[in-house]
């Protein structure tokens, strides 16, 4: 009841004296969207020893986003929805660390293929810091929400075959590896930041803000493998790994820059770039092995994910 009363009697001066108001805007945009994102699993003790870990590098995406922008007697509100599809091109390079039979890290690069979806929606306060002048220069803190989800395939692996003499008890091992489904990550949570919004009476209007966000995390994701030990073991093992996690306190910030030019009175036609950096903390992953002829094994493992997704695009925009 506290933080209402606050929020109202913050928000009641602004509606019936406010000083800044313009027509509700919509924008669509459209353009390229390149995602990095790396992932490892280590040892969850002292020792925190790799155990596996994937990279995919350059996923290019076409990406769509539609935003609603107000700002009404001081008072900003932003709503956006996007989503990226054809994610493609790159490699996912893939890496095996501290295996019990090797003495070496296998190695496999595959190729990517996915779709990403993601929404945002602010809401702050406008400052015009040069009321009273033909340009205008507003300073906006805000507060809001996000949601984040990516969805990839893995498929093509090569080598289709490792061999290698690096064997521990054999004279060789051969490795073959696989990412059956899909790796799914979602991010979602609180976020607070600013901006500035630029009008300086001309026909360009310039746009930069950025944001800090509190983010929680659900992963999940499969690989498997084939290994047969040569003379004198001649054995052979198929595996198969899920890898699950789902905590809170993890961390992201984004920012963007946009101009646009008014072409009439209504309509206005832009570019803009955005770029993402969230990166997890050491979240406890469950890690379930399923191994033909052997009871399930489940272990709990350490689990670090960075995501950078850089995106850049055309906007065409009308007030109403």
């Amino acid at each position: 009841m506290k933080i209402a009363a606050s929020l109202g009697c913050f928000l009641f001066p602004s509606l019936l004296w406010g000083s800044f108001s313009e027509s509700p805007r919509i924008e669509y945009a459209t353009g390229y969207r390149n995602d990095r994102l790396h992932w490892h699993l280590q040892d969850p003790g002292d020792s925190g020893q790799l155990l596996y870990s994937e990279v995919a590098k350059n996923l290019q995406f076409w990406e769509n986003a539609a935003t609603l922008t107000v700002y009404h007697r001081d008072i900003y509100v932003f709503l956006s929805g996007s989503y990226a599809a054809f994610g493609q091109g790159g490699l996912v390079k893939q890496r095996y660390a501290d295996l019990p039979y090797a003495s070496n890290q296998p190695r496999f690069t595959f190729t990517p293929t996915g779709w990403a979806a993601d929404g945002a929606g602010r809401f702050g306060y406008c400052i015009n810091l040069t009321d009273g002048r033909f340009y205008k220069v507003l300073l906006v803190p805000f507060l809001g929400g996000s949601v984040h989800y990516e969805s990839l395939q893995r498929k093509h692996p090569a080598p289709a075959l490792e061999e290698s003499n690096a064997a521990l008890g054999a004279n060789f091992y051969t490795m073959s590896s696989q990412l059956p489904g899909r790796l799914e990550l979602t991010w979602y949570g609180f976020l607070l930041g600013g901006a500035f919004h630029i009008d300086p009476g001309s026909r360009a209007i310039f746009d930069v803000g950025y944001y800090y966000s509190w983010l929680h995390l659900h992963f999940h994701t499969h690989y498997a493998n084939e290994v047969f030990l040569g003379p004198p073991l001649q054995t052979q093992q198929n595996a198969s790994y899920s890898v699950k996690a789902k905590t809170g306190g993890n961390l992201g910030h984004t920012g963007w820059a946009k101009v646009s030019c008014w072409i009439d009175k209504a309509w206005q036609a832009g570019l803009g770039a955005q770029m993402n950096y969230f990166v997890s903390r050491d979240v406890d992953a469950k890690n379930n092995q399923r191994t033909p002829g052997q009871p399930p094994l489940k272990t709990t493992e350490k689990l670090k994910i960075r995501w950078t997704v850089v995106s850049g695009w055309a906007t065409l925009s009308r007030s109403f």
